[in-house]
C-alpha cells in the first residue's frame, strides 16, 4: 500500500467535501471510523478507499437519515434491505405532507363545521388495524393503515362493495399515536382472522367537519365545547369517520366523542 494512499482527516475531508467536524462526527458515532490511529500524536489517517462510504454517509445524511439506519444500510443484507424500504416511506410521506404545506401557502382552504349535536352510538364490532405513528405524521399513517386494510380485507374476501373507512384515536395526543384504522360496514362480520375491534358505544357528540384533515381542530374544538356546555365530561377513544367526498365538494370528516356525566358535587 503506497503513502499517497493513506490521508490525514484534513486532506480526506478536502477529497470528499466534508468538514473536519463531520469526519469527527462519523467516528464518534461509529459511521466511519479512521483506517488508522497514530498511537502517538492521535493523528487519523483514511485510506482512499474509503472515499465511496464517506460519499453515501453524506447523501444519507443529506436526506435526514438517522446514524443507526445509515449504519444498517452500510452493513448490507436484509437489514439494509429493510432500512432502505423504510426510508423510502419516510420520504415519501414527508413529500406528501410538504406539497400539501406548500399548496396552503397559496391558497388558504375554506372549511366548515356541523353544529354538533347529542347522540347515543350504537355498539359495533369492526375489522381494524393497529397502528403507532409520530402526531406529525397522523394523517399519512392513517392512509397508509387504510391501505393496508383495505388490501387485507380484499386478500380474505371480505371487502364490502362500498365500505366507510375511519380511525379510533386517543382524545389526547402525544409524540408517539397508538390507535385504529377501521373499516365500518354492515354487510359483513369481522373474519376470524383479521382483528377487530369494537367501537365506544353510547353517549357521544358529534360534528362533522368539511375540509382538510390538518384542520380538524376547529371541528374539535367545537365538540368539546359543546360537550363541556351540557356539563359533560369528554372521554376516549374518539372516532374518526372519513366520508367519501361526491361531485367535487369537499372532503368531510365526522367526529364522534364519547361524553360522561360530570360527578354532582358531595
Amino acid at each position: 500500500m503506497t503513502d499517497d494512499e493513506w490521508l490525514l482527516i484534513a486532506e480526506f475531508a478536502r477529497r470528499c467535501r466534508l468538514p473536519v467536524s463531520t469526519l469527527r462526527y462519523y467516528d464518534r458515532v461509529g459511521l466511519l471510523r479512521p483506517a488508522a490511529v497514530d498511537p502517538d500524536s492521535g493523528y487519523r489517517r483514511y485510506h482512499r478507499n474509503q472515499l465511496p462510504t464517506a460519499v453515501t454517509i453524506a447523501r444519507f445524511r443529506a436526506i435526514g437519515t438517522a446514524p443507526d439506519d445509515i449504519a444498517r444500510i452500510l452493513r448490507g443484507g436484509e437489514s439494509a434491505t429493510s432500512a432502505l424500504a423504510a426510508e423510502r416511506r419516510r420520504l415519501t410521506d414527508e413529500i406528501t405532507e410538504r406539497a400539501h404545506a406548500l399548496a396552503q401557502l397559496y391558497l388558504a382552504e375554506p372549511c366548515g363545521t356541523d353544529a354538533p349535536r347529542h347522540l347515543d352510538l350504537p355498539a359495533r364490532t369492526v375489522p381494524a388495524l393497529g397502528f403507532t405513528a409520530p402526531a406529525r405524521g397522523l394523517a399519512s399513517a392513517i392512509t397508509r393503515g387504510i391501505a393496508i386494510l383495505r388490501s387485507r380485507l380484499r386478500h380474505h374476501q371480505v371487502l364490502p362493495p362500498r365500505p366507510t373507512w375511519g380511525a379510533l384515536l386517543p382524545l389526547d395526543l402525544d409524540d408517539e399515536v397508538a390507535g385504529y384504522v377501521f373499516a365500518r360496514t354492515s354487510t359483513i362480520v369481522p373474519d376470524p382472522r383479521l382483528t377487530s375491534v369494537s367501537l365506544p358505544a353510547g353517549p357521544a357528540v358529534e360534528t362533522t367537519h368539511h375540509g382538510a384533515h390538518d384542520q380538524l381542530a376547529f371541528a374539535y374544538d367545537r365538540a368539546l365545547t359543546a360537550a363541556h356546555h351540557s356539563g359533560q365530561r369528554p372521554a376516549e377513544p374518539v372516532i374518526e369517520d372519513y366520508l367519501p367526498a361526491r361531485y367535487g365538494a369537499r372532503p368531510a370528516t365526522r367526529i364522534s366523542v364519547p361524553i360522561k356525566h360530570l360527578p354532582g358535587p358531595a
